[in-house]
C-alpha cells in the first residue's frame, strides 16, 4: 500500500468519484489498471482508509475524509494527508518508531514507504506544517494503541471470568465493569463450593512472553496486601494463549521501595519473571482464547 504510484493513482480515483456517479461494479468492470496502479489496489486502499463508501445502490461516494483529501488541492499536500490516514489505519510495524522521531522512523521504513515520505518533503523541513504533521500522526498512533490495549485488557478480564466459572462452578463478579478504582478486576471464590472471596487483578498482553510486561498501580498493590486472598492473572494472547497466576507473595520481591520523600505510584513488571506460574485453562475456555486471538490479531491467523 505504501507506493507512490498507488497513492497518486488513488488521488485521481477520488477526483473521479467526486466528479461523476460511478458504482463499484462499473469501476471494477471498466478498469484493470487506473492511472499507473492496479485498479483493485486503488479501490482497496480508498476503502481501507475510509475515503470512499458504497451506497445502498452500489454507488461510490466520497466520505467526509475523502472530500477533505480532494479539497487539499496540491498533489504533494494530498500525499501527506493520505500517508497520515494510511499509517493510522494500516499500522505497519515500523510505525512504532514514529513516536521516537522521524530519523528513527526513517531508519525502520522499507524503501517504498521512505520514497512516499521523501516525495512530499516530510524528512527535510522543520516548517510548522511539517512538524504538525508528525505530531498529528504520533497522536493518532497513540490513540490507536490505547484503544487496542483496552481491547486486550477486556479480553483478558473476560477470559478470567470464563475460566473461573469453568474451574469453580459459579460465575464471578466482573468488578472492573462496575468500578476501576476497586483495586481488582474480578471477584471470585478461592475454590469450588467455598465461600471465601478471591480478588483477582487481570493483565493481558499482546506480546510474546519474553517481551510481555504489565503495569501495576500502588492502589492495586495495597489492595493485594490488605486482602486475605488475592491473585494476579497474567494472560498472553498473541499466539497460543497462556495464563500465569501469581500470588502477592510471589510478586512482593519485585515491588520497588519508596526512597526518602519519593513514593512509587506505578511500576512495570515482566511476564518472563513469572513463567513458572503457568496455570491450566479450562478446555471450553481455549475456544474463547482462539476467538479473541482471531479478533485481535487477524494478520497472524493462517
Amino acid at each position: 500500500m505504501f507506493s507512490v504510484g498507488v497513492l497518486y493513482s488513488s488521488q485521481s480515483f477520488l477526483e473521479l468519484v467526486h466528479d461523476q456517479s460511478i458504482s463499484q461494479n462499473e469501476f471494477q468492470e471498466s478498469f484493470t489498471r487506473f492511472e499507473v496502479a492496479d485498479a483493485k489496489l486503488v479501490l482497496e486502499l480508498s476503502q481501507r482508509c475510509q475515503w470512499v463508501s458504497i451506497g445502498e445502490t452500489g454507488i461510490l461516494r466520497l466520505t467526509e475524509r475523502g472530500q477533505a483529501v480532494v479539497l487539499v488541492g496540491d498533489a504533494s499536500l494530498r500525499l501527506r494527508e493520505q500517508l497520515a490516514d494510511l499509517i493510522v489505519f494500516d499500522n505497519p510495524s515500523w510505525s512504532k518508531r514514529i513516536r521516537l522521531g522521524r530519523y528513527e522512523a526513517r531508519k525502520a521504513m522499507p524503501s517504498p514507504a521512505e520514497q512516499c515520505f521523501r516525495e512530499c518533503g516530510l524528512f527535510e523541513s522543520t516548517d510548522p506544517d511539517i512538524v504538525d504533521w508528525w505530531d498529528r500522526v504520533t497522536q493518532g498512533l497513540r490513540s490507536n494503541q490505547s484503544s487496542f490495549n483496552l481491547r486486550v485488557g477486556r479480553a483478558a478480564e473476560r477470559l478470567t471470568v470464563l475460566n473461573e466459572t469453568a474451574q469453580k462452578g459459579q460465575e464471578p463478579r466482573w468488578q472492573a465493569i462496575e468500578s476501576n478504582v476497586s483495586g481488582y478486576d474480578v471477584l471470585s471464590v478461592v475454590a469450588a463450593g467455598a465461600a471465601q472471596p478471591l480478588q483477582i487483578e487481570v493483565k493481558g498482553s499482546s506480546m510474546r512472553v519474553k517481551e510481555a510486561n504489565f503495569f501495576l498501580s500502588r492502589n492495586e498493590w495495597e489492595t493485594a496486601l490488605n486482602s486475605e486472598h488475592y491473585e494476579f492473572h497474567l494472560w498472553l494472547l498473541h499466539q497460543q494463549a497462556k495464563l500465569l497466576i501469581v500470588s502477592a507473595t510471589d510478586l512482593a520481591p519485585h515491588i520497588p521501595a519508596d526512597r526518602s520523600e519519593g513514593r512509587w505510584e506505578t511500576a512495570k513488571f515482566f511476564y518472563k519473571d513469572f513463567a513458572a506460574s503457568e496455570a491450566s485453562i479450562a478446555p471450553d475456555v481455549q475456544a474463547a482464547c482462539e476467538g479473541f486471538r482471531r479478533e485481535l490479531f487477524p494478520d497472524t491467523v493462517q
